[in-house]
């Protein structure tokens, strides 16, 4: 196992374009993990959230105060919870039908209704936007189970614009109506891949400067060399006793 990981790390020191893939891998590998952790312990499947409608913020709709619950592209951390647990003032989000599994709203309880008292055998939940006039009406019991609850509201995280940015970016590259990629998000997701590829391809390799010696600077050193051993040796002898004499 070890001799196949020092190839692939020799094969990814000399590939750029390898090493660069390599390393986005490993970002969304990070990703996935740090997500799923944060799903874990939360325990919901939606534990960070962005909020994407005026419904819960009451200076859209009453000029006359400067309230605001929930604004738009604020940034929002939900637990799930047991929604025998829920209370009633509580701010939940929550699907508003078992068929729109990637719709949710975020409101407040105003009512709770028995499991003995529901059409859905279970307890259920009325709920209302701070910012809207009336109750919601989603279903023709004019409530939801509780099994329709994805968790409770928590907090904001007080990240300025992050939201809105999200929010922005989803925008331009899904279709809130279907759920789906519009074509210029996908045309944008391919020109970045075209782009990372062109610059790995396109970038000059660049050479480590040699530590040898050029062949001509050893060969014009040579003969300095011998002619000063020379006259260093001449100049011995010359200095040496004769003892022919």
């Amino acid at each position: 196992m070890s001799s196949y990981i020092r190839k692939f790390g020799s094969y990814l020191r000399k590939n750029e374009t390898a090493r660069g893939l390599f390393l986005v891998g490993l970002v969304i590998l990070g990703a996935i993990a740090v997500w799923g952790g944060i799903r874990l312990a939360l325990n919901t499947e939606y534990p960070i959230l962005v909020v994407s409608s005026g419904s819960m913020c009451q200076r859209l709709t009453n000029p006359q105060t400067s309230e605001c619950t929930l604004a738009i592209g604020d940034l929002i951390v939900i637990r799930g919870v047991d929604p025998a647990t829920i209370n009633n003032g509580s701010i939940i989000v929550f699907r508003n039908s078992p068929t729109s599994l990637d719709f949710l709203v975020v409101h407040r309880v105003v009512g709770i209704i028995s499991s003995a008292s529901s059409s859905y055998n279970q307890i259920s939940f009325r709920t209302k936007g701070d910012a809207n006039p009336g109750t919601d009406c989603w279903t023709s019991s004019c409530y939801i189970p509780g099994s329709w609850v994805v968790g409770v509201y928590q907090f904001t995280i007080p990240i300025p614009y992050l939201g809105s940015a999200i929010l922005d970016i989803r925008n331009f590259m899904y279709d809130d109506n279907t759920g789906q990629p519009k074509t210029q998000g996908i045309l944008v997701i391919v020109a970045l891949i075209v782009a990372l590829f062109a610059f790995e391809v396109a970038e000059p390799g660049k050479k480590k400067p040699s530590s040898n010696v050029p062949d001509e600077t050893l060969t014009s050193a040579a003969p300095t060399n011998v002619f000063r051993l020379a006259r260093v040796r001449c100049a011995t002898d010359r200095s040496s006793p004769d003892f022919s004499r």
